[in-house]
């Protein structure tokens, strides 16, 4: 660890921020940068202002991503990062899910969301594709089965 990362230690939605800032760069090519079809999963490694992403896996559900054998190869990393997209819809008042499948709901959204765990913890960043200029930042609060086997996966033997 540089003498800088020692005084000024990257909090985990920083790291996830820049995670997700790369990721959103480098998918700003691809013809469907909110409709992957597939989650991906990613080393991250973070020295002073170097962060490098390196492509681990893939697959097409993100629970069984991170349990096959071969996706322990994140853990070797500084971090890992998990890039999935889907869709997101309004979720009533008194409620906790959105009524529904959100790829049916009338006022469906496309999403893309980038889950970077570390030793550190867990932080998210989320971008919707008609605002993709304003990513929502998470510090570690989510909660559901989502947040629960990411956070079981780094901790994972």
């Amino acid at each position: 660890m540089t003498n800088n990362q020692q005084t000024n230690p990257v909090t985990p939605v920083d790291l996830a921020a820049m995670v997700e800032a790369r990721v959103h760069e480098s998918l700003s090519e691809v013809a469907r940068p909110f409709d992957l079809g597939r989650a991906r999963l990613y080393g991250v490694n973070f020295r002073g202002d170097d962060l490098q992403l390196s492509f681990v896996l893939e697959h097409g559900d993100i629970y069984q991503l991170l349990e096959v054998p071969e996706s322990a190869c994140a853990r070797m990393f500084d971090a890992a990062a998990l890039v999935t997209c889907g869709w997101a819809a309004p979720i009533a008042e008194g409620e906790s899910e959105p009524e529904g499948a959100p790829s049916a709901h009338p006022q469906r959204r496309r999403v893309r969301l980038v889950v970077v765990v570390a030793d550190a913890g867990v932080a998210s960043v989320l971008r919707f594709e008609d605002e993709s200029d304003v990513p929502i930042f998470d510090a570690g609060e989510a909660r559901g089965p989502l947040a629960e086997a990411i956070a079981g996966y780094w901790t994972a033997d």
